[in-house]
């Protein structure tokens, strides 16, 4: 068995923690003066800070412009049935007109024509929304 001396171990060393090539290069740049490792940790706040001015503006701002869309998407369809319930309105007020004698069988059926086309218009786009 080996045994080592007290003195052995209280003289070794420990490994530099540091490439001395690595140390020289610092100490022959222009940043000598700096401690290295609180530039260290600046450049991990700037990269910090880079990420997170990424992740609040760029991607916020893509996920803003998808809600807009999302949100257009749906006034475009709530202007679809609002067109709706006001063409089935006109047409129920046309023929309220038509039996009361307000207008002759000739203009109503160029009405109703017109509402019908228009309201099957309307119907084909919101059924573009449903499927």
């Amino acid at each position: 068995m080996l045994l080592m001396s007290a003195e052995s171990a209280v003289t070794r060393t420990a490994p530099s923690f540091h490439n001395p090539g690595h140390l020289r290069i610092w100490n022959e740049s222009p940043l000598r003066e700096f401690d290295p490792h609180i530039l260290m940790i600046i450049l991990g706040l700037i990269l910090i800070a880079w990420i997170y001015y990424y992740y609040m503006f760029v991607v916020k701002k893509a996920r803003l412009q998808e809600q807009l869309y999302i949100d257009s998407e749906e006034g475009k369809f709530q202007q679809l049935l609002t067109k709706k319930a006001m063409l089935l309105n006109k047409i129920v007020e046309l023929e309220e007109s038509l039996a009361s004698g307000n207008i002759d069988k000739e203009e109503f059926d160029q009405k109703i024509t017109a509402y019908k086309k228009h309201l099957v218009q309307v119907k084909l786009d919101l059924k573009k929304f449903t499927e």
